[in-house]
């Protein structure tokens, strides 16, 4: 009875919630690249305006 309250081997994690992380992460790019590769997104970006035009254009909107 030399042993101290609490002198056992201490528990070190779970090993388990690494490997959940890992697959989560993975299934979720998997599924993005399933979904880029079905629906095809048009991801390019409209020519910007100048200033001066958007703001007449603006106005032009407002007065009608």
């Amino acid at each position: 009875m030399n042993q101290k309250f609490g002198a056992a081997k201490q528990p070190t994690g779970t090993p388990s919630l690494a490997w959940s992380c890992v697959v989560v992460i993975a299934s979720l790019l998997a599924g993005a690249s399933v979904v880029h590769n079905i629906y095809k997104p048009d991801l390019t970006l409209p020519p910007v305006e100048d200033a001066d035009e958007a703001k007449k254009k603006q106005a032009a909107n407002a007065k009608e």
